[in-house]
């Protein structure tokens, strides 16, 4: 498989199991994600996490789960071979040689005398530390506004188009609201949304609001500037499919899923420089595995990548102006 994430490099492993669980929870990605992206499936992923080297297939399918995982993940192939047939080598020598006895480091300090008291007074401390740093996180997660950045557009921004992407992020379970219009927000607290323009300045009023009902707003203005003589895209008509979206793969092979008017159209890893068109009468929804290499065209107007290297999104939404 072809590297599309990030280019190799050497890692620090201390286990295979730990650095593949590591290496997916750095770029975000759920064990589903990475199924997708590399077709092994979710049981052997997670044999591999774990360490669980019985659980898994023959060795030649291991390698070649091995290699795909590396390019996903922007590893050196060979390294994670070698990790594995050191791991894979002392596994069998352990279970060929059972008599062989195993040292193992005392659970407790040598003076220390574990007695019924001392469990039940311990337990009872560490539960008195645990109520007390749950009540201060409560306290303050009451009193504080929600978080809220936006990263685009920022302030005074003067564009050539009716559209642009709205993006930033929010912490997880508020609630986002542009103009007092809602906006998706993904479990991490991210979102994204196609804004219509009017020409001339725009006012974009940004709001969040969190569980305990308390909000943090942003204003950004920006300016829509149209060249004499030029048509303008992305209007509203009263034709059917007056959405239409072109998409741009590339500089990198990405995963890509859009949804028209609640019927998926594509569903696969997609190479890089191929192109997509897609029309809706009242929504189109695009999910991607890199968005910046998932570049948008909307209704003529070029909002340009969804975002940065190795950003996986869902459902980002586009609707009749």
């Amino acid at each position: 498989m072809k590297s599309f994430l990030f280019q190799k490099k050497k890692v620090k492993i201390e286990t295979l199991g730990e650095y593949l669980h590591d290496a997916r929870s750095a770029l975000k990605l759920s064990v589903g994600h990475v199924r997708r992206l590399t077709s092994i499936p979710e049981r052997f992923l997670e044999a591999l996490e774990g360490g669980e080297y019985q659980s898994l297939p023959a060795d030649v399918y291991v390698k070649g789960f091995l290699k795909s995982l590396a390019s996903v993940y922007g590893a050196d192939p060979n390294q994670l071979l070698e990790q594995y047939e050191r791991e894979r080598g002392l596994e069998r020598s352990l279970q060929s040689d059972p008599l062989t006895p195993r040292v193992q480091a005392p659970l407790f300090p040598s003076g220390l005398v574990i007695t019924p008291r001392v469990l039940t007074l311990t337990l009872v401390i560490l539960g008195t530390l645990g109520s007390i740093g749950y009540l201060v996180w409560q306290v303050r997660s009451v009193a504080a506004p929600p978080k809220l950045l936006v990263d685009y557009p920022a302030n005074d921004t003067t564009v050539n188009s009716r559209n642009i992407l709205l993006r930033g992020s929010s912490e997880a379970g508020a609630r986002v609201f542009v103009n007092s219009q809602e906006v998706p927000v993904d479990e991490s607290g991210y979102f994204r949304e196609v804004i219509n323009l009017l020409e001339g300045s725009n006012n974009l009023q940004v709001k969040a609001t969190n569980r305990f009902g308390k909000t943090n707003e942003l204003l950004r203005t920006v300016i829509v500037v149209i060249p004499p003589g030029e048509v303008v895209s992305g209007q509203a008509t009263t034709t059917p499919n007056n959405i239409k979206l072109q998409i741009r793969i590339g500089p990198k092979d990405t995963w890509l899923k859009v949804v028209a008017d609640g019927k998926v159209k594509t569903d696969q890893i997609v190479a890089a420089g191929q192109v997509f068109e897609f029309s809706a009468d009242k929504e189109l929804t695009v999910s991607c595995g890199n968005a910046a290499s998932t570049h948008i065209i909307y209704n003529g107007q070029d909002l340009g990548s969804l975002g940065s290297e190795g950003e996986v999104l869902s459902n980002i939404r586009f609707t009749t102006p």
